[in-house]
């Protein structure tokens, strides 16, 4: 072979060299012109979190705001069936509210304000007439486990042609008040709380249950009277139970005076909801 031949089969060896090396592993780094390249050297996004509303009826920590969500419509509409099923009786929506919430404006605390909240989306959304739905104010426990939380719970009450007012009012199964006379460290006469407080004395001999006994008062008299009441009140609840059999060591008493509203205080029917005994249970 000639020294021009060769000279031409290395000069072609070469571009061809050049030219894959050119397309194999410098354009792919610095020129993704052809968008493949581009797109694989992109970061990759994570999917993004689904959004949930799996609640009925929710707000958070010192917001003024109740929103509800995918669950609310079924317990509406049970609420609706329910008073069809019988118009004499008055709907108690309790608002929650957590201590740790600011006073809001217009309202005693916030389970006031999101209790309005809730009658206000009733009367838009049901039958129920505005008189028949009673705004009160649940202090609950400590903080909430999680961000939205529960607003609010409902109560059914019978509306009796003449009414008969009970000392003892059941929010729950494990919750109730025990309604106490004006200025009195001493219950009020009524056979259903000496019957609940027998009860509850035998059921705390055969579980391991534990008892909080919060006392509170109306907003009449001062803050450092009333929170005195407040603490006779459920010392005296103490003592039936320990009576009773209950294990003392398992009995909690506390005062918050008239710092907790049930109602606001602007009548005397409603002051007579806060002077109470809250009896909450709860399992080790």
């Amino acid at each position: 072979m000639s020294t021009i031949m060769k000279f031409f089969v290395m000069a072609i060896v070469w571009l061809v060299f050049s030219f894959l090396a050119f397309n194999t592993c410098i354009k792919p780094e610095y020129c993704p012109d052809d968008g493949a390249n581009a797109a694989a050297a992109a970061p990759v996004d994570e999917p993004a979190a689904a959004i949930t509303n799996d609640y009925a009826i929710v707000s958070s920590l010192g917001s003024n705001d109740v929103l509800t969500g995918s669950r609310w419509a079924a317990l509406r509409d049970k609420l609706v069936g329910e008073y069809g099923a019988n118009p004499n009786q008055a709907l108690d929506v309790y608002g929650h509210y957590y201590a740790s919430e600011a006073k809001p404006a217009d309202f005693e605390n916030m389970g006031f304000l999101r209790a309005e909240e809730i009658k206000q989306i009733l009367l838009r959304e049901t039958n129920i007439p505005g008189d028949k739905i009673n705004t009160l104010a649940r202090l609950m426990d400590g903080s909430p486990d999680a961000d939205p939380w529960r607003a609010g719970t409902f109560n059914w009450q019978a509306i009796e042609e003449e009414p008969v007012e009970s000392a003892v009012i059941e929010l729950d199964k494990n919750e109730i008040d025990i309604l106490f006379p004006f200025s009195s460290s001493t219950k009020e006469v009524d056979p259903s709380v000496d019957a609940y407080l027998v009860k509850l004395a035998q059921r705390l001999q055969q579980t391991n249950e534990t008892v909080v006994l919060t006392g509170h008062t109306d907003d009449v008299s001062s803050d450092e009277y009333n929170m005195g009441l407040g603490q006779r009140r459920a010392d005296f609840v103490k003592n039936i139970l320990v009576r009773n059999g209950a294990p003392a060591n398992r009995i909690t008493t506390r005062s918050r005076g008239e710092s907790d509203p049930r109602r606001p205080n602007t009548t005397d029917a409603n002051r007579r909801q806060n002077r109470r005994v809250n009896v909450k249970l709860s399992a080790q």
